[in-house]
C-alpha cells in the first residue's frame, strides 16, 4: 500500500501518454540538439517529503536538490524529443534504467507526466507540476487577471501552481471553478480527483469515472479510482481497476498492490 499511496502524487499531473521506440542512454548535449528554451533553469515543487529543486542545464544534465539546501543528490543526463524527455541517472542516488516522461508547458508551470519508469524513487521525485522559484512575483499578477477577466485558463494555471506547492484545498477550489466552465478536461478532472484524498473518496471515484468515459485507456484514472474504491471497502472493484491499470502499462502496480489484491487477481498478475 505504501508504494501506491506515494504514486498518488503522480496522479496530480494527469494524463499518461504512451511513447513508442527504443530508448538510448544519451544526454541532450550528446544528441547535438539544443534543449527547449522553456525547460532550462530552475524549477521547484513540493514533494511528498518536502521541497524539491530541479535544474536543467544546456549541457544535457538535470540536477535534483532534495530539500532545497543547495546539495544535488542526483545528477541525470536528459534528452528531449518533441514533448518527450528521457532521464538516465549519472551520479548520486541513482536509478537503474531509463525514465521516460511527457512534458506539458503552461504559462506558469511545467508538468512532467509519467510514460514509463520502473524506479519508484525517480517517479516520486520527477512527477508532478513544477513552477519557477519566483512564482511569488507573478501570483499577484495572476490573481489580478482572474479578478478582472475570470479567464478559465488563468484559473486552471493558478490551480496548478497550488498543486506544485502541495496546497490541495486551494488547488481544488480553482479546479472546481474551471471544471464548472469546462467539464470535459480529463487532465483537470484527474487533478481534482487526486486532491479529494482522503476526505472525499466518493468524489474521487466520480471524477475518475468521468475521465474513463472520456479516455477509456487512461491508466492513471483506473489506478486512482481503484485506490479510492479499495479505501471505501470495495476491494474487489478496486483490485479490478488496478488490474486494468496494469494491463494499460502501469507495471509498477504489480508489486505495489500484489499483497492486497492477490485473492482477487488469482494468477493474472503474479
Amino acid at each position: 500500500m505504501k508504494q501506491a499511496v506515494l504514486i498518488l502524487i503522480v496522479c496530480l499531473s494527469g494524463l499518461l501518454p504512451v511513447v513508442q521506440g527504443q530508448e538510448t542512454a544519451t544526454t541532450q548535449a550528446a544528441s547535438g540538439k539544443e534543449p527547449p528554451a522553456f525547460l532550462l533553469g530552475e524549477w521547484v515543487r513540493m514533494g511528498h517529503s518536502g521541497p524539491v529543486g530541479l535544474r536543467f542545464s544546456d549541457d544535457g544534465q538535470a540536477r535534483v536538490d532534495l530539500g532545497m539546501d543547495g546539495v544535488f543528490e542526483v545528477v541525470s543526463g536528459y534528452h528531449t524529443d518533441g514533448t518527450t524527455i528521457r532521464f538516465n541517472d549519472l551520479e548520486g542516488l541513482e536509478c537503474p534504467g531509463m525514465g521516460v516522461y511527457h512534458m506539458h508547458q503552461g504559462e506558469f508551470y511545467l508538468a512532467l507526466d509519467l510514460v514509463r519508469d520502473d524506479c519508484a524513487g525517480r517517479i516520486q521525485t520527477t512527477m508532478g507540476y513544477w513552477i519557477r522559484p519566483g512564482f511569488r512575483e507573478y501570483l499577484p499578477l495572476l490573481n489580478e487577471r482572474i479578478a478582472r477577466d475570470s479567464c478559465p485558463e488563468d484559473i486552471l494555471g493558478r490551480g496548478r501552481i497550488f498543486l506544485a506547492l502541495g496546497e490541495s484545498e486551494r488547488a481544488r477550489a480553482d479546479l472546481d471553478i474551471y471544471l464548472s466552465m469546462d467539464g470535459t478536461n480529463a487532465r483537470a478532472l484527474l487533478n481534482r480527483a487526486a486532491t479529494r484524498f482522503p476526505g472525499d473518496l466518493e468524489g474521487a471515484v466520480g471524477d475518475c469515472s468521468r475521465v474513463i468515459e472520456l479516455e477509456p485507456e487512461n491508466k492513471n484514472a483506473w489506478f486512482l479510482r481503484g485506490l479510492a474504491l479499495y479505501e471505501l471497502g470495495r476491494q474487489e472493484e478496486g483490485c479490478r481497476d488496478f488490474s486494468r491499470a496494469i494491463d494499460l502499462g502501469f507495471s509498477i502496480l504489480k508489486e505495489a498492490e500484489y499483497e492486497k489484491c492477490r485473492t482477487y487477481w488469482h494468477d493474472n498478475h503474479q
